[in-house]
């Protein structure tokens, strides 16, 4: 498989999993891949935010019943982040997402949502709820969820009271609140 194309590769995970070529080859073009550019490299030619699109493109329109995506907004430019978001909400299977980046929960605000901080999973709790969350230091009573970062434990609450989680840009910022 070394010899083939990126477009190649795709073909044969398509034809290998019995997903849908059409859907990807779409996927491809709006995520900015042209034909030509997937006919003359290899996968691991492309640049990196163009592999990202890629292998993520092979993921969602395979039609697993279960997809696990790890930072697939990593090296996006915004518009292409856009344009990837619209292809989550319309999956069908169950999507399972990592990231550090905030934006997405206002994008998602439907989806459940789990925190790991350190190895330990905090959660569920919804992307909406994660909004509408602020940060505080402790153990606040009524939070919506408490957990642990670098020794200190924290607490998400409501009412407009502490750090807003998407004022964070991402969930490493936990750790500089740390230093406060």
């Amino acid at each position: 498989v070394f010899h083939l194309s990126a477009y190649d590769h795709l073909r044969l995970f398509m034809d290998l999993t019995g997903g849908d070529l059409d859907l990807a080859l779409r996927m491809v073009e709006d995520l900015g891949l042209t034909m030509e550019l997937l006919r003359k490299r290899k996968p691991w030619e492309l640049s990196a935010g163009q592999q990202k699109a890629f292998s993520t493109v092979i993921a969602l329109s395979s039609r697993a019943k279960h997809v696990l995506l790890d930072e697939p907004f990593e090296q996006l430019d915004p518009a292409r982040k856009g344009r990837l978001v619209g292809y989550l909400r319309e999956y069908k299977g169950v999507v399972v997402l990592n990231t550090h980046e905030t934006w997405l929960l206002s994008a998602l605000k439907d989806w459940d949502t789990h925190l790991m901080f350190e190895g330990r999973v905090y959660g569920p709790l919804s992307a909406g709820d994660l909004v509408e969350a602020g940060i505080v230091p402790g153990s606040a009573p009524g939070a919506i969820l408490r957990f642990t970062a670098a020794g200190r434990t924290y607490s998400l609450v409501r009412g407009g009271v502490g750090e807003p989680v998407t004022k964070l840009v991402t969930l490493d910022k936990v750790y500089e609140l740390s230093l406060s």
